[in-house]
Protein backbone atom coordinates (compact mmCIF):
# COMPACT_ATOMS: atom_id res chain seq x y z
CA UNK A 1 0.00 0.00 0.00
CA UNK A 2 1.34 3.43 -0.95
CA UNK A 3 2.29 5.68 1.98
CA UNK A 4 0.40 8.96 2.27
CA UNK A 5 2.54 12.07 2.12
CA UNK A 6 2.20 13.82 5.46
CA UNK A 7 2.05 17.47 4.46
CA UNK A 8 0.21 20.33 6.11
CA UNK A 9 -2.35 21.74 3.62
CA UNK A 10 -1.86 25.16 2.02
CA UNK A 11 -3.35 27.97 4.04
CA UNK A 12 -2.29 26.40 7.35
CA UNK A 13 0.95 27.04 9.17
CA UNK A 14 3.38 24.14 9.32
CA UNK A 15 3.84 23.81 13.07
CA UNK A 16 5.94 21.40 15.09
CA UNK A 17 2.79 20.31 16.90
CA UNK A 18 0.86 19.46 13.72
CA UNK A 19 3.78 17.54 12.32
CA UNK A 20 4.16 15.68 15.63
CA UNK A 21 0.46 14.69 15.65
CA UNK A 22 0.78 13.32 12.10
CA UNK A 23 3.95 11.45 13.11
CA UNK A 24 2.17 9.81 16.07
CA UNK A 25 -0.68 8.73 13.79
CA UNK A 26 1.78 7.45 11.20
CA UNK A 27 3.49 5.30 13.84
CA UNK A 28 0.27 4.11 15.51
CA UNK A 29 -0.64 0.52 14.67
CA UNK A 30 -4.37 1.29 14.70
CA UNK A 31 -6.78 4.23 15.22
CA UNK A 32 -6.24 6.00 18.56
CA UNK A 33 -8.12 8.67 20.49
CA UNK A 34 -7.04 12.26 21.14
CA UNK A 35 -6.03 11.53 24.73
CA UNK A 36 -3.70 8.75 23.56
CA UNK A 37 -2.17 11.12 21.01
CA UNK A 38 -1.77 13.78 23.71
CA UNK A 39 -0.05 11.35 26.11
CA UNK A 40 2.29 10.09 23.38
CA UNK A 41 3.25 13.66 22.47
CA UNK A 42 3.92 14.49 26.12
CA UNK A 43 6.03 11.32 26.44
CA UNK A 44 8.06 12.56 23.47
CA UNK A 45 8.68 15.86 25.25
CA UNK A 46 6.38 17.95 23.06
CA UNK A 47 4.74 20.81 24.92
CA UNK A 48 1.09 20.73 23.84
CA UNK A 49 -2.33 20.97 25.45
CA UNK A 50 -5.16 18.52 24.93
CA UNK A 51 -7.32 21.28 23.43
CA UNK A 52 -4.56 21.99 20.88
CA UNK A 53 -4.53 18.30 19.95
CA UNK A 54 -8.31 18.39 19.42
CA UNK A 55 -8.16 21.61 17.34
CA UNK A 56 -5.43 20.21 15.13
CA UNK A 57 -7.20 16.87 14.70
CA UNK A 58 -10.34 18.74 13.64
CA UNK A 59 -8.39 20.69 11.01
CA UNK A 60 -6.48 17.63 9.77
CA UNK A 61 -9.75 15.68 9.53
CA UNK A 62 -11.45 18.51 7.63
CA UNK A 63 -8.54 18.58 5.18
CA UNK A 64 -8.65 14.80 4.65
CA UNK A 65 -5.25 14.00 6.16
CA UNK A 66 -6.83 12.22 9.13
CA UNK A 67 -9.91 10.01 9.39
CA UNK A 68 -12.20 10.21 12.43
CA UNK A 69 -14.28 7.19 13.48
CA UNK A 70 -16.22 5.88 16.45
CA UNK A 71 -15.98 2.33 17.69
CA UNK A 72 -19.06 0.54 18.94
CA UNK A 73 -19.54 0.98 22.71
CA UNK A 74 -16.98 3.82 22.91
CA UNK A 75 -17.79 7.46 23.43
CA UNK A 76 -14.44 8.79 22.22
CA UNK A 77 -13.57 9.33 18.59
CA UNK A 78 -10.53 7.57 17.21
CA UNK A 79 -8.20 9.04 14.62
CA UNK A 80 -6.02 7.44 11.98
CA UNK A 81 -4.32 8.15 8.71
CA UNK A 82 -6.49 7.17 5.74
CA UNK A 83 -4.53 3.95 5.13
CA UNK A 84 -5.54 2.71 8.63
CA UNK A 85 -9.24 3.55 8.54
CA UNK A 86 -10.56 0.03 7.89
CA UNK A 87 -10.15 -2.52 10.64
CA UNK A 88 -11.34 -5.61 12.49
CA UNK A 89 -12.08 -5.38 16.23
CA UNK A 90 -12.15 -8.33 18.63
CA UNK A 91 -15.20 -8.02 20.88
CA UNK A 92 -13.49 -9.96 23.67
CA UNK A 93 -9.95 -8.58 24.00
CA UNK A 94 -10.25 -5.35 21.99
CA UNK A 95 -7.48 -6.28 19.54
CA UNK A 96 -7.56 -4.20 16.36
CA UNK A 97 -6.29 -5.45 13.00
CA UNK A 98 -6.00 -3.12 10.01
CA UNK A 99 -7.65 -4.30 6.78
CA UNK A 100 -5.14 -3.55 4.02
CA UNK A 101 -7.26 -4.36 0.97
CA UNK A 102 -10.44 -2.36 1.31
CA UNK A 103 -13.48 -4.31 0.07
CA UNK A 104 -15.50 -1.09 -0.18
CA UNK A 105 -13.80 0.04 -3.36
CA UNK A 106 -15.66 -2.65 -5.36
CA UNK A 107 -18.97 -1.81 -3.66
CA UNK A 108 -18.57 1.97 -4.06
CA UNK A 109 -19.42 2.09 -7.76
CA UNK A 110 -22.60 0.10 -7.16
CA UNK A 111 -23.68 2.53 -4.41
CA UNK A 112 -23.08 5.49 -6.70
CA UNK A 113 -25.04 3.89 -9.53
CA UNK A 114 -27.97 2.62 -7.44
CA UNK A 115 -28.36 5.49 -4.96
CA UNK A 116 -26.82 8.42 -6.83
CA UNK A 117 -24.65 9.45 -3.89
CA UNK A 118 -21.41 11.29 -4.37
CA UNK A 119 -19.18 9.25 -2.05
CA UNK A 120 -16.76 11.52 -0.17
CA UNK A 121 -15.25 8.98 2.20
CA UNK A 122 -15.76 5.89 4.30
CA UNK A 123 -14.36 3.75 7.07
CA UNK A 124 -15.09 0.11 7.77
CA UNK A 125 -15.22 -1.36 11.23
CA UNK A 126 -15.91 -5.08 11.51
CA UNK A 127 -16.52 -6.78 14.86
CA UNK A 128 -15.91 -10.40 15.76
CA UNK A 129 -13.70 -12.66 17.85
CA UNK A 130 -9.97 -12.97 17.09
CA UNK A 131 -8.30 -16.40 16.71
CA UNK A 132 -6.64 -16.18 20.15
CA UNK A 133 -9.95 -15.50 21.92
CA UNK A 134 -11.68 -18.26 19.93
CA UNK A 135 -9.21 -20.75 21.44
CA UNK A 136 -10.08 -19.71 25.01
Amino acid sequence: MEKQKLAIPKGYRKTRQREAILKVLEQAEYPINAEQIFMELRNRGIDISLSTVYRNLEMLTKEGLVVKSYMMNEDKARFALPDKKNYLVCEKCGKIVIIDNCPFDKFKEELIEVHGFEITGHSIEVYGVCPECQKK
